[in-house]
């Protein structure tokens, strides 16, 4: 034992304490008061209180005599025997006999039992969800059968639990046999949970709920389109047993082609063969897909009573983007399938270019000694000797029709398409070029040329580099105007993007992945963490450069920018300060992704170019994960995946509070007086701008007010979410103790409000009551145990509390800013489609 814990059990006040825990069956009412002393623990912060240590005190025994002595030994060894068995029984069962034991059958509804069931899955996680499912049972309450929002909250975490997943399904059993119904989607919310997690406990939780809740149609259908991206082989091969055994007949377009997008060739070839033979046939869209024209070339080969659907396949794995480059071409470049014959590269040269016979004679005489294969310098020799140069197709027939081919690389490649496309000016730049033949197959000697040529203004030497660059796509065009785009931003930064960007749209030029990284890679670099360092060169607003150009490849349906893409430009407005910029962004950004249809999100305004532009990204992209084919009738609390939730995740409704908090209270915050335009941006206009008010700080609320406008509009606001926003800045502002970074100590310097004040004006922003009011603390039993920054964070709260005026359902305030807001962007669409066509409105 330490020296220090036997010390303190030795004194006779610690011994009293402890007889009293023993032989008193509840906790004393005067031990519950010492919660309130203790030093509050925040968690992920570091605060120092700047008193020192008091130095160490020689405690002495107390002067009894050696028979108390002896007594006292012997009492403490009992009572700490005693108080460790009973600290290991209760740790067992604290969870379980809590606040849940308050109350009657009839005053724990549904959304009380939610309520409920919300606080202890957050406070204690799986041990919290079992004790609410033990006391759910212990006091016979049934599950909810109807769609509602409190009953997909309960049947979802309760099945999350591995513990409670098989006592779930027979209470939904015994709800099926007592009143003849039960949850409707209970199958489809365990197997996507499971399936991605534990395919083999999904796979007998699907036998359990075929035996115990009859089921005969089972939503295979809607698990595939929601396992587009989160599946893993795993998962999809156990998908496959199911479907093996089941009646569904509609899976073929939700499984083979989203396995092939992801490379996943070989279980999309079983998918394939399964549902085939199945009768699960393909849409037209589908079946006109290139790899599905393989798989159904290879099955008509075999017969369907040969099948095997346990085949693996030896074939290579191909790339992620199989149908971007010519597989022809590829399969050329690696080389022959039989040995070659050949003779040294540099004597076949020599033989045609002597003029003593002709390439003719020189491709037969090759032939009869069983040549089939020559090399570049060779082929460039020949193409020297061929005059003119529209002969050279001829020239490559006879080297065909003799059985000799060409070497796999890229100059004799290039050479001969460039012939057979009768594109002679890059056919005379190859042959005119002083490069040798292999520096042609370098990629990055030739990217390097590229640039070099661009500066010197060499445009018929660029255009032939970037032929050989995009020599193995499909569409060489698009990929050379990408490439071109590329390098631009790479020498001259911004200076020529739009001008790129405008002629690819005139021309009809997808942008590609590798292009939008391309222009992110304009943003300063910043550490992670901290916020971008300023540009000493010269003046340029990369973050809001960025944010245009997307915006223009967006209504111009030039390219698929992902929600996810725009993460980082988000976090660098605020990180920034720029809430004003940032407020404007995120609503057109609403505007933009939210599916319309379905009857949602009905009210937004939409831009005069969206339809268009999602027509042109459906069209150039028929692969079902971009946001675009999302489907509208989804809803948000359904999916992680929905466009929305990539957007506005809880991490972004957070940070939003907190760069509320900084722009609104730190003296050196961003004033935005760029937002002016010239000549009223620059400096020495901002006092006088100040003084006039028309240049105005920002309030503390203005991230707050901002998720709330966001909620109002249909985005998913979890009121967790802004709690625990505001409880780590109320920390920081009224908290015990100092915070160790120099935004936080500039914030509780500066700060003149209480914290009554700030519940006050939160409550009334967000519309119900978040934060009780700090006067009411310690009045009665109800606000015994509220929260408050000085005290410590988890403690335990009374479990009666209505689930609608938690999630603050019952009422909705500052309509007046989100009507103004969407009246400004509404006259935005409105002018920018009378700029389309002068004939809107009238």
């Amino acid at each position: 034992m330490p020296p220090a814990l036997d010390r303190l059990l030795a004194s006779p006040s610690a011994l009293r304490l402890l007889r009293s825990i023993v032989n008193t069956p509840d906790i004393p009412v005067a031990c519950s008061i010492a919660a309130k002393c203790c030093t509050p623990v925040s968690s992920r912060r570091n605060y120092s209180d700047h008193g020192k240590a008091s130095p160490k005190q020689k405690w002495a025994r107390w002067k009894d005599s050696p028979e108390n002595i002896t007594k006292n030994d012997n009492e403490r060894d009992l009572v700490k025997a005693q108080s460790t068995k009973r600290a290991l029984d209760t740790a067992a069962n604290t969870v379980d006999h809590d606040t849940l034991s308050q109350g009657t059958e009839d005053d724990h509804d549904d959304a009380t039992w939610a309520a409920i069931l919300a606080r202890r899955e957050r406070l204690h996680r799986l041990a919290g969800t079992r004790a609410v499912w033990r006391s759910l049972r212990h006091r016979g309450h049934r599950l909810p059968t109807i769609e509602a929002p409190d009953a997909d909250f309960l049947w979802s975490t309760f099945m999350k639990n591995p513990e409670l997943v098989e006592q779930v399904i027979d209470h939904a059993a015994d709800l099926l046999r007592g009143t003849g119904n039960t949850y409707p989607r209970l199958y489809d919310l365990i197997m996507s949970y499971w399936l991605q997690r534990d395919p083999r406990a999904a796979l007998d939780y699907h036998h359990r709920m075929l035996v115990k809740l009859n089921l005969r149609k089972l939503p295979l259908r809607e698990l595939a389109r929601l396992g587009r991206i989160t599946f893993r082989p795993a998962a999809w091969e156990a998908l496959l047993d199911i479907y093996r055994n089941s009646n569904e007949r509609d899976l073929y377009d939700e499984t083979v082609v989203p396995l092939i997008e992801k490379a996943n060739i070989d279980m999309a070839r079983r998918w394939h063969s399964l549902c085939t033979f199945r009768g699960d046939e393909p849409s037209e869209a589908a079946a006109s897909h290139p790899v599905v024209q393989i798989f159904t070339a290879e099955a008509s080969t075999i017969s369907n009573t040969e099948v095997r659907f346990e085949t693996k396949s030896t074939s290579k794995k191909p790339k992620r983007d199989i149908g971007r480059y010519n597989q022809e071409l590829m399969q050329r470049l690696l080389g022959r399938d039989t040995a070659p014959v050949r003779f040294e590269d540099s004597f076949c040269a020599r033989m045609f270019a002597t003029r003593t016979f002709q390439p003719m004679s020189i491709i037969h005489g090759l032939a009869l000694v069983g040549v089939n294969e020559i090399g570049p310098q060779a082929v460039l020799a020949m193409a020297s000797r061929t005059q003119p140069v529209e002969e050279l197709p001829r020239r490559f027939e006879e080297l065909r029709a003799a059985g000799i081919a060409l070497q796999g690389c890229v100059f004799s490649l290039a050479l001969e398409k460039f012939a057979l496309e009768q594109k002679w000016q890059l056919v005379r730049s190859m042959l005119d070029s002083d490069q040798h033949p292999d520096v042609f197959g370098d990629a990055e000697v030739q990217r390097g040329l590229l640039e070099y040529y661009l500066d010197q203004g060499d445009l018929v030497q660029a255009q032939r580099t970037l032929a050989i660059l995009t020599l193995f796509h499909n569409d060489s065009g698009t990929e050379s105007w990408n490439l071109l785009l590329q390098v631009h931003i790479k020498r001259s930064g911004p200076r020529h993007v739009m001008e790129v960007l405008q002629d690819m749209r005139s021309r009809g030029v997808m942008l590609s992945s590798e292009s939008g990284t391309a222009i992110k890679s304009l943003l300063r670099k910043r550490q992670p963490g901290r916020k971008p360092a300023s540009s000493t060169r010269h003046k340029f607003d990369d973050l809001r450069f960025v944010t245009r150009v997307f915006i223009y490849i967006l209504e111009s349906g030039m390219g698929a920018i992902s929600p996810g893409a725009w993460r980082e430009i988000i976090r660098r407005f605020g990180m920034l300060g720029r809430l004003r910029e940032l407020r404007r962004l995120l609503i057109w950004l609403l505007c933009w992704y939210a599916p319309r249809g379905g009857g949602h999100f009905t009210a937004l305004p939409q831009s005069p170019f969206r339809e268009s532009a999602l027509s042109k990204l459906r069209l150039a992209q028929p692969e079902r994960s971009h946001y675009f084919w999302f489907p509208p009738t989804l809803m948000q609390h359904r999916t992680p995946l929905h466009p929305l939730r990539q957007l506005f995740k809880p991490s972004f409704q957070q940070g939003l509070i907190i760069w509320g908090f900084r722009a609104g209270l730190l003296p050196h915050a961003h004033l935005e007086q760029s937002l002016f335009g010239s000549p009223l941006e620059k400096k020495h206009y901002r006092k006088r701008l100040l003084r006039n008010s028309t240049l105005n700080r920002l309030d503390w609320s203005v991230g707050l007010r901002t998720v709330v406008q966001l909620r109002d509009l249909g985005v998913l606001v979890h009121p967790n979410t802004v709690i625990k926003a505001l409880q780590m800045q109320f920390v920081v502002l009224f908290g015990r103790g100092r915070s160790n970074r120099l935004e936080n100590v500039l914030m509780e310097d500066t700060n003149t409000m209480t914290y009554a004040e700030y519940v006050q004006e939160v409550n009334e922003i967000w519309g119900s009551t978040l934060f009780t009011d700090p006067h009411l603390m310690g009045k009665d039993t109800t606000h015994k145990y509220m929260w408050h920054p000085r005290l410590r964070r988890r403690i335990n709260r009374p479990t009666a509390v209505s689930l609608a005026h938690f999630m603050g359902l019952d009422s909705r305030k500052h309509n007046d800013d989100n009507e103004a807001a969407l009246g400004e962007l509404k006259q935005h669409f409105e002018a920018q489609a009378k700029a389309v066509d002068p004939r809107f409105g009238s």
